[in-house]
């Protein structure tokens, strides 16, 4: 302890004492904070860590352009990787569904790269195929599409009876003849011998008429 003299005033000194600043917990402000860079550092962790899971599954898609009436090759068709919701899964196919798919005839055009949906093509049939000039008038006034179905009508001994169920459009083309005939040239995929007889029957004794069928 020392003496310091100052205007006749003596003032006693301790030089052991040091004034030390007393410490307070954190603010609420700054424990606040604190939480919230903890939870950015977890949350970019679990961002990082599942940033290889690819939630992308392969499915089939068109090679290129594929327009309406195209029967489908397997060089028509390739795989990509997509990310589909729910909904949209069951309506596409697999990579192991291609062979399945090759043969189908597409019933809308289908764009490069395109997702091809169960909705948007008709399966191939095996069987036979038999083509035959028909009036417009009597083949849903000319509006059928390749892919679609038809029953065949006849009239046959004055009866009128479908000859064939459900047959598959496979082509259609205008007859183009001289004198103004604007038949057309229409393909069938028959499905059975029978089938196909009776409708060749047909086409030499009476007269047919082809319903869109549902």
């Amino acid at each position: 302890m020392g003496c310091l003299r100052s205007s006749g005033a003596v003032v006693e000194t301790h030089p052991s004492s040091v004034v030390r600043r007393r410490r307070t917990p954190p603010g609420g402000r700054a424990a606040l904070g604190a939480l919230l860079i903890a939870v950015a550092a977890v949350g970019t962790f679990t961002a990082a860590s599942g940033a290889t899971e690819d939630p992308r599954q392969p499915y089939v898609v068109a090679r290129g352009d594929v327009a309406v009436g195209q029967r489908l090759s397997r060089g028509d068709l390739a795989t990509a990787r997509l990310d589909l919701p729910a909904y949209m899964r069951g309506r596409a196919y697999q990579p192991d569904e291609i062979d399945e798919l090759a043969g189908s005839v597409a019933l809308g055009p289908i764009g490069r790269g395109e997702l091809v949906q169960r909705s948007g093509v008709a399966a191939a049939r095996p069987g036979r195929q038999v083509s035959f000039p028909i009036d417009p008038a009597r083949a849903v006034g000319g509006s059928l599409q390749t892919g679609e179905f038809v029953d065949v009508v006849a009239t046959l001994d004055g009866k009128t009876k479908i000859v064939v169920e459900r047959a598959q459009v496979a082509a259609l083309r205008e007859r183009g003849g001289i004198g103004g005939d604007d038949s057309l040239i229409v393909t069938l995929d028959i499905a059975s011998a029978d089938a196909a007889v009776a409708l060749v029957n047909a086409l030499d004794k009476g007269e047919l008429t082809l319903v869109r069928a549902a």
